[in-house]
């Protein structure tokens, strides 16, 4: 929706938290430096950062430019925030189903019912183009309240050839309706369509040879998506056929992100490491002994705490640990047709005692290594000289404030390409 960058100075920030690229998403101790300067300021011109520093320096060098000037007095200043983890393309209502579960439902019983992921790929397949994007819209407005600037969307709710392609098409359509930076995968390894014929084996092979045969192709060929995402689940893709999808992306020359071990131990980070995945996500149940015996990876390792929280997990990703093994790790609302959680800010302060993560290893979950889990390091998670102008202004003089102050109305501003976008309440 933005188009040239804007010009922008921002000033007087009480805590500017530049959380600094230094070449490699964060790890270990690393993981919540937020290298914050007091009394910081940026300077953004044609949408770029050229200058971060405290106020005096800074504008000593560009205070003299006619451009328009955000006095962030007393306020935090954080990199624009990056949602990685989201499947917001889809149709239909599924809140009766937690409801349900909330009254003591399993999720076999709601599904047994016709509820569950097939409940919505039902419901997405005979959407029009039109309600599609409508609902697309809306959810951006949403997303862009919690601050997020970069937006990763999954299609997922199709489960076939022209229905996948159709989802993928109107993902790169709806880039007209927000201003922030859209990441699009492809998600037709979500679930085992049901309408497939024979047993669960069965449909399961069949599927897995019409994304390997049909879907990859045409979805690369037609350039739309920069991802594939594969599940590894029990009961759903194994981790031979995950493997196999995976090789095939990485012949095609799609970046593979892995669904892993949200339902049950199903060897899903261990494949998603081996098969070079750039990310995990979920990982609720990845047993303790794998993540030791994998140790440290590049694989940035997504987590979803509102997911566990909806779906009533009696397991939460062990973060403390994927940080003790020296694995980057990132916090992500997993926004989709169960879990209408678009607020990322608020996520993070979900995911600091949930995870029992700090204030600023959230944030850096949520900033510079979600950057990383999406190949956008060189332009967005940071705020060093070189990236894209994209920063949130929150009321409050520290960014410890973000995991204190749950539901209170922090963000002030947006800024996207050194343009204000701030959502009007």
């Amino acid at each position: 929706m933005t188009s040239a960058g804007g010009d922008l100075n921002l000033v007087h920030a009480g805590a500017l938290s530049c959380i600094a690229d230094r070449g490699t998403a964060r790890r270990g101790s690393t993981q919540g430096q937020l290298d914050t300067i007091i009394d910081g300021a940026i300077a953004i011109r044609q949408g770029l950062i050229i200058a971060v520093g405290d106020t005096d320096t800074v504008l000593a060098h560009y205070g003299n430019d006619s451009v328009p000037v955000v006095d962030a007095t007393g306020r935090t200043v954080l990199p624009g925030l990056v949602e990685c983890h989201s499947h917001p393309i889809f149709d239909g209502e599924r809140h009766d189903e937690y409801a349900e579960r909330l009254g003591g439902a399993s999720l076999a019983e709601v599904a047994a019912r016709g509820g569950g992921i097939w409940r919505s790929v039902v419901a997405t397949r005979s959407a029009t183009d039109e309600v599609l994007l409508a609902r697309l819209e809306r959810a951006f407005k949403r997303v862009l309240a919690g601050g997020v600037t970069t937006l990763e969307v999954k299609s997922g709710y199709g489960l076939t050839v022209d229905e996948e392609l159709r989802e993928l098409r109107l993902l790169h359509e709806s880039r007209l309706f927000t201003p922030m930076q859209l990441v699009v995968t492809f998600l037709g390894a979500h679930v085992v369509p049901r309408d497939l014929a024979g047993d669960a084996d069965e449909r399961a092979d069949e599927y897995t040879d019409l994304i390997d045969l049909k879907m990859l192709p045409a979805v690369f060929e037609q350039g739309l998506a920069e991802f594939q995402d594969v599940t590894v689940e029990d009961g759903l893709f194994t981790p031979e056929q995950a493997l196999r999808l995976i090789r095939r992306s990485h012949e095609v020359g799609l970046a593979v992100r892995v669904h892993a071990d949200a339902w049950k131990p199903s060897q899903g980070w261990r494949t998603a490491v081996a098969g070079r995945a750039i990310s995990a996500e979920h990982l609720t149940y990845t047993p303790d002994a794998e993540i030791r015996e994998v140790g440290a990876t590049d694989t940035v390792a997504v987590l979803l705490p509102v997911a566990e929280l909806i779906y009533m997990t009696d397991r939460r990703a062990n973060a403390r640990l994927f940080i003790e093994q020296d694995v980057p790790v990132a916090i992500a609302t997993d926004y989709c047709s169960s879990i209408h959680a678009t607020s990322l800010l608020a996520t993070l302060a979900t995911a600091a005692p949930w995870f029992r993560m700090t204030p600023s290893e959230v944030i850096v979950g949520a900033t510079l290594n979600a950057a990383y889990s999406l190949g956008r390091e060189a332009s967005c998670g940071s705020l060093d000289v070189g990236k894209r102008g994209d920063l949130i202004v929150l009321d409050c003089p520290h960014p410890d404030e973000v995991c204190l102050a749950v539901g209170a109305p922090l963000l002030d501003q947006v800024i996207i390409a050194g343009h204000d976008v701030t959502p009007r309440r």
